[in-house]
């Protein structure tokens, strides 16, 4: 709604515009600029639907979709998976021709006998087997020869399953007996190796810990004092016996 405003008798205002176009044309300003804005509304309409393509048929929204640019005929038998004439003379072989016929069958419109040897073929064939191939006997002999040798390798596995199962008490004792063994030389190291913390407990005066670095220390230190101690006893015996053999050699003159 349009608010009425305090302006000079002689300026036009919008109110006044409103009214004097309703009088003249007995309709609203208002109104007026709606049906203008629907016909220019139209009019864009109009130029939107000239503009507008036409629609397009399926086969020609493929042919806009298909990025592969391949020829018709390749596009035509590798992707449509059609029959296509044959045109070419690399097409005439008779071994496409095969390939051709078993790919698309009665759609190639060609005559099934052509997958078929002829004669010249199958007695070229023949030829070739006898010059090439082993003839039915040989290859007999050799399914024999081949199944004679599987029952030989399959009577030597058996017969060593025998031997080793013949042996199998034996060697389930000896597995026993080398875990014995070896659990009871990891018990006498322990025992060995308590018996030198003792040792060297005894020896500093005080309990120490095995991986404490004085206990190598006094370890070594030990092992120098025995090997003193032992090299001091052999002298000495040296020298007993010699003063035993000075008293036999005196007591003998």
């Amino acid at each position: 709604m349009w608010k009425f405003s305090l302006v000079s008798p002689n300026r036009l205002t919008v109110t006044r515009c409103s009214l004097w176009l309703t009088r003249r044309f007995g309709t609203s300003f208002s109104k007026l600029s709606t049906v203008k804005t629907e016909e220019k509304v139209d009019e864009v309409k109009d130029i939107l639907n000239d503009l507008k393509e036409p629609e397009l048929s399926e086969d020609e929204i493929l042919r806009k979709q298909f990025k592969a640019r391949l020829p018709e005929r390749l596009y035509r038998k590798h992707v449509l998976k059609e029959a296509v004439p044959i045109e070419t003379k690399y097409d005439l072989q008779k071994y496409r021709l095969r390939n051709h016929y078993g790919r698309f069958g009665k759609a190639s419109k060609l005559n099934p006998g052509l997958c078929w040897p002829t004669r010249e073929e199958i007695l070229e064939t023949i030829k070739y087997d006898r010059m090439f191939e082993p003839s039915l006997q040989e290859r007999i002999e050799n399914v024999k020869a081949a199944q004679l040798v599987k029952d030989q390798r399959r009577k030597e596995i058996d017969d060593e399953v025998e031997k080793n199962m013949a042996n199998l008490d034996k060697w389930i004792a000896d597995y026993h007996a080398k875990i014995e063994k070896k659990n009871a030389k990891a018990q006498e190291l322990k025992l060995q190796r308590e018996r030198l913390v003792e040792e060297i407990s005894e020896y500093l005066g005080y309990d120490i810990d095995p991986r404490d670095p004085r206990f190598k220390e006094a370890v070594e230190q030990r092992d120098k004092e025995k090997k003193k101690a032992l090299k001091a006893k052999k002298q000495q015996e040296s020298y007993d016996k010699m003063l035993e053999k000075l008293r036999k050699i005196a007591q003998s003159n």
